[in-house]
C-alpha cells in the first residue's frame, strides 16, 4: 500500500511543483495501480497525466483509460440533462457541488441543490417529469436515476453514471453544514462541452468539501489531498484568497479548513521536499491552535482519520452559523423515533472508529 501510494504522488505530482523530470513507472507498474488508484478516486487524473509525461500504456492501460474517458462523457451528458431541463423553468436558482473537479475525474454521482429551499420539490418532480427516476430518500436528498440506469442502477451506486442526488439543504442526515442562500453569489458557469454548467466557485467548494471530510466523514483521502492543491491552485490563479478566507470565515469552519490544510501541507513537504507557499499563506490567515496534528498515519499510509477531538471542535464550531444550529434541534427532534436514534447511533460509532476512505464504484 505504502508503495502504492507513493508511486500515484510520485507520478501524478504537485501543481505547486514541477513535475516533468521523473522517473516513471513501467507501463506494467501502471496497470498493477489502477486498481488502487480506482478505488482511491484519482485514476483518470494518474493515466492521464502519466500519458502526458510521455508514458506509454499496456493494451490494458489503454483500455482502463478509455473506459474512465467514456465514464467521463457518458457522466458530462447527464450533467448536461440535468442543466438543459431545470434551466426550461429554473435558470439561475440551482447549482452542482462536489461534482465537477478541478482535474480530470470520474464522480460516483451527480449533486445539486436549489438557492431557495422551498422549491426544491417542485424541481424534483420537473426532473421525473422529464427523463428521470426516483430511487431512494434521505433526510436531505432525494436520489434519482436517469432512465437508462432503470434496472442496473442501485443504492450502492455501482457506475457512478445515472445517480442524481438532489439535496434540499447541503447536510448530514438533518444536519446542514452549508447555507444555500450564502451560496447564490459563489455561482459561476463551468464550460463542458459547448454547454455552460451551473457550479460553485473553488472558494465555496473547497470550504464544503473541508468541513465535509472533517464532519461527518472523518477521513482524508489521497483524492483530499488532490482536490485541496488543485483548488488552492485555481483560487491563486484567479486571485481569490480573499474571497476563499472570508467564505470559510463566515461559515464558521476554520478549524475544518486548516485541518485539511495543515495536512495537506505536511504531506507536500514529504512527498515533494517542499512546503506549497500559496497553500502556507492561506494556513498563516488562521491560528496555528485550531489546526490538525501532521501526524497522518501510522504507516505513512492514507486514508488518515481527523481525530476525535478535531470531528466534535468543528462541529460546535460550526453552530455558530444560524442555520447549522437550527438545524441540529431539527435533529433532534427526529432522534426521538428510536429507529433513527439507532441509526445515528450507529453512524457516530462507526465515524468515532479507524476506518477507510470512500472507494469509487
Amino acid at each position: 500500500m505504502k508503495n502504492q501510494q507513493d508511486m500515484l504522488f510520485k507520478v501524478i505530482g504537485s501543481p505547486f511543483v514541477n513535475n516533468e523530470d521523473i522517473t516513471l513507472p513501467t507501463p506494467e507498474e501502471v496497470d498493477e495501480l489502477f486498481d488502487f488508484s480506482f478505488e482511491n478516486r484519482v485514476a483518470l487524473l494518474f493515466l492521464l497525466t502519466y500519458v502526458e509525461l510521455g508514458g506509454k500504456l499496456t493494451e490494458t492501460g489503454q483500455h482502463n483509460l478509455k473506459k474512465l474517458q467514456n465514464r467521463r462523457i457518458d457522466t458530462d451528458a447527464i450533467l448536461i440533462k440535468v442543466t438543459d431541463i431545470l434551466d426550461q423553468k429554473y435558470a439561475g436558482e440551482w447549482v452542482f457541488f462536489k461534482t465537477l473537479k478541478p482535474f480530470p475525474s470520474t464522480p460516483n454521482d451527480t449533486d445539486w441543490f436549489p438557492f431557495d429551499v422551498s422549491k426544491h420539490g417542485e424541481m424534483c418532480q420537473h426532473l421525473l417529469d422529464n427523463g428521470f427516476t426516483f430511487l431512494e430518500q434521505a433526510p436531505l436528498q432525494t436520489t434519482l436515476i436517469d432512465d437508462s440506469g432503470v434496472g442496473v442502477a442501485d443504492s450502492d451506486k455501482r457506475g457512478g453514471v445515472w445517480y442524481i442526488d438532489c439535496y434540499r439543504e447541503p447536510g448530514a442526515d438533518y444536519f446542514i453544514y452549508l447555507d444555500p442562500k450564502k451560496m447564490r453569489k459563489h455561482l459561476y458557469y463551468e464550460d463542458v462541452g459547448d454547454k455552460k454548467l451551473p457550479n460553485l466557485k473553488a472558494s465555496a467548494e473547497l470550504s464544503a468539501i473541508c468541513f465535509h471530510n472533517v464532519f461527518p466523514e472523518r477521513t482524508y483521502s489521497i483524492e483530499t489531498f488532490y482536490l485541496v492543491l488543485h483548488y488552492l491552485n485555481v483560487i491563486e490563479t484567479t486571485g481569490d484568497q480573499a474571497n476563499f478566507i472570508a467564505t470559510v470565515k463566515e461559515n464558521h469552519i476554520e478549524r475544518a479548513v486548516s485541518a485539511n490544510l495543515a495536512i495537506t501541507q505536511s504531506l507536500h513537504e514529504e512527498y515533494f521536499g517542499s512546503k506549497a507557499e500559496f497553500l502556507e499563506s492561506i494556513l498563516n490567515e488562521f491560528s496555528e491552535e485550531i489546526r490538525e496534528g501532521v501526524n497522518y498515519s501510522e504507516n505513512g499510509v492514507l486514508p488518515y482519520n481527523f481525530s476525535k477531538l478535531c470531528f466534535w471542535r468543528c462541529f460546535f464550531q460550526k453552530l455558530k452559523d444560524p442555520i447549522s444550529f437550527r438545524s441540529l434541534f431539527v435533529q433532534f427532534y427526529h432522534m426521538l423515533n428510536p429507529v433513527f436514534l439507532w441509526g445515528v447511533i450507529k453512524i457516530l460509532k462507526q465515524r468515532m472508529s479507524k476506518g477507510g476512505t470512500y472507494k469509487q464504484m
